[in-house]
């Protein structure tokens, strides 16, 4: 009996994946706990911060005008 690699466990993709696109109940459940991903490294930072702190990518949300 030899060890076997499972099919289910093979194509199980990792959580933190950054090509996941993350859904729009994740992004709402971010929104009313008062933060939001980023759009380049997705980390969640406060919706009011006018820049992501990693990155610098600017909040296209909250400041449109500071694009």
């Amino acid at each position: 009996m030899g060890w076997k690699e499972k099919d289910w466990k093979k194509n199980k993709s990792r959580k933190d994946e950054p090509d996941e696109s993350p859904s729009d109940i994740q992004k709402e459940m971010l929104r009313m706990q008062g933060l939001m991903l980023c759009e380049e490294c997705y980390i969640p930072y406060s919706l009011y911060k006018p820049k992501c702190p990693k990155c610098d990518e600017p909040n296209k949300s909250h400041y449109p005008g500071k694009l």
